[in-house]
C-alpha cells in the first residue's frame, strides 16, 4: 500500500506544462471543470475538482486559480476564501507529473496563496501531498482531520520538496530536515503538532463547519468560527516525540552523507528504519533536499520560492527525476539506476552547479 500511494502521488504530481488557457470568471460552471468557483455571501469558494486524479492540479487549473485569486483580491464583496478538494480521497495530491513544465508558474500560485489580501481557509482532509501540501500550508488558515495525510516524498524520485516546502519545513529545524529527506508521512493530529494545520476538526464535523464558514462576513468571523469548531483539546501527543532527540543529533549534520554516518553510528531501531527508507531514495535527491533546507533557513518566503524556481531546470538536467519516474511509473520495475548510486560517490561540485545563482531575480512573484 505504501508503494501504491506513492505511485498515485507521482502520477498526479506537481509539475505541469504551462497552458495558454486563461479561465474567465464565472460563478457557475460545468461540473466537469477541473476547478469550481462560487460565492456564498462574502465567502468565495474554490473546489479542486479532479477527484479521480486525487484533485492533482494541472496547468489549466494553475491558470484558473491565479486568475480567480486576482479577481478575488479586487472584489470588495469577498472577505474570506474557502478551498476544498472534491470527492472522498484527497484535498490535493500535488500537480500533474504527466505534463512536465513550469515550477516558476506554480510558485507564483503558491506565493499568491500565501500573500493574498483575503484570508484563505484550506480543508486539508485526506491526502495532502507535494504541491497539495504547498496549497494547504501556504494558506493562512488550515483544517486537519483524523484522516489527514501530509507528505513531501520528492526525494524518492531524485527531486526536492518544493511548492514552498523549503520555507515551511525549514522553519521546523532539524525535524523539517528529517521530513524533507525521508518524505515521512504525517497523519492526523500530528499535522497540528507541526503547524501544518491551524485547527483540528473531526471529519464527521466538516459539513457543520462548512455551513458556519460560508456565513462569515469578515476575517474575525472566520477566526471565531474556527475557534468554536477546533477539537485540538485532548488529542494524542506527537507520535515522533520519542525520536526528537535522535532526529536532532542526526539531522543537524552538515551534509546528507554525514546524516547517514550518524544514523549508522546510532544503530537504534529508528536509525535502522530511516536508513532503510534512504536505501531506496535518490542520493541526488537526498543531497538536494539537504542543501535546499539548509539554505532556506536564511531566506524569506519569496526567497525560498525563488530558489526553488531557479534550481528546478538544472535539477531536471541531472537526469535523476526522469530515472525515478521511469522506475516507478513507466517500466514499474522499482529498480532505479541512480547516478551516482551512493552518497559516498556524490560530488559536491554537482550541487554547486545547481545552486549557482539560486538567488537570481529571474523569478518574480505576481504583483
Amino acid at each position: 500500500s505504501s508503494h501504491r500511494l506513492l505511485s498515485t502521488f507521482l502520477r498526479m504530481s506537481w509539475l505541469a506544462r504551462l497552458s495558454p488557457h486563461i479561465a474567465r470568471r464565472c460563478l457557475s460552471i460545468s461540473a466537469a471543470a477541473p476547478v469550481l468557483f462560487n460565492q456564498e455571501g462574502n465567502v468565495a469558494t474554490i473546489l479542486l475538482n479532479r477527484p479521480k486524479a486525487l484533485n492533482s492540479y494541472n496547468s489549466e487549473m494553475v491558470e484558473m486559480l491565479i486568475t480567480r485569486l486576482g479577481e478575488i483580491e479586487q472584489d470588495d464583496t469577498v472577505r474570506v476564501v474557502l478551498v476544498e478538494g472534491a470527492g472522498e480521497r484527497a484535498f490535493c495530491a500535488g500537480g500533474d507529473i504527466v505534463h512536465l513544465g513550469s515550477i516558476a508558474r506554480e510558485n507564483q500560485l503558491h506565493h499568491k496563496f500565501k500573500t493574498l489580501k483575503k484570508p484563505i481557509l484550506s480543508i486539508g482532509d485526506r491526502i495532502v501531498m507535494g504541491g497539495g501540501m504547498g496549497l494547504c500550508c501556504n494558506s493562512k488558515y488550515r483544517i486537519g482531520t483524523e484522516r489527514s495525510l501530509f507528505a513531501m516524498p520528492e526525494t524518492r524520485i531524485g527531486f526536492f520538496p518544493d511548492a514552498g516546502a523549503t520555507f515551511f519545513l525549514s522553519r521546523l529545524g532539524d525535524l523539517g530536515m528529517y521530513l524533507a529527506m525521508t518524505g515521512q508521512r504525517i497523519r492526523g493530529f500530528d499535522a497540528r503538532h507541526l503547524g501544518f494545520v491551524t485547527q483540528f476538526v473531526e471529519s464527521g464535523k466538516l459539513p457543520t463547519l462548512r455551513e458556519d464558514v460560508v456565513k462569515c462576513s469578515s476575517e474575525q468571523d472566520l477566526v471565531d468560527c474556527l475557534i468554536s469548531h477546533d477539537q485540538s483539546e485532548g488529542q494524542p501527543e506527537f507520535s515522533l516525540n520519542n525520536n526528537l532527540l535522535e532526529i536532532s543529533k542526526t539531522f543537524s549534520a552538515s551534509s546528507a552523507l554525514e546524516v547517514v554516518r550518524r544514523l549508522e553510528e546510532s544503530g537504534s531501531k529508528f536509525a535502522q528504519d530511516t536508513l532503510k527508507t534512504f536505501s531506496v531514495m535518490s542520493p541526488t535527491g537526498l543531497c538536494l533536499a539537504h542543501r535546499t533546507q539548509t539554505l532556506s533557513r536564511s531566506l524569506d518566503f519569496t526567497g525560498c520560492l525563488r530558489m526553488e524556481a531557479n534550481i528546478a531546470v538544472k535539477t531536471f538536467g541531472l537526469g535523476e527525476f526522469a530515472e525515478g519516474v521511469r522506475a516507478l511509473l513507466v517500466d514499474k520495475d522499482n529498480d532505479p539506476k541512480w547516478n551516482p548510486p551512493s552518497l559516498e560517490e556524490f560530488k559536491d561540485e554537482v550541487l554547486d552547479g545547481v545552486f549557482e545563482n539560486y538567488k537570481s531575480d529571474d523569478w518574480q512573484p505576481l504583483p
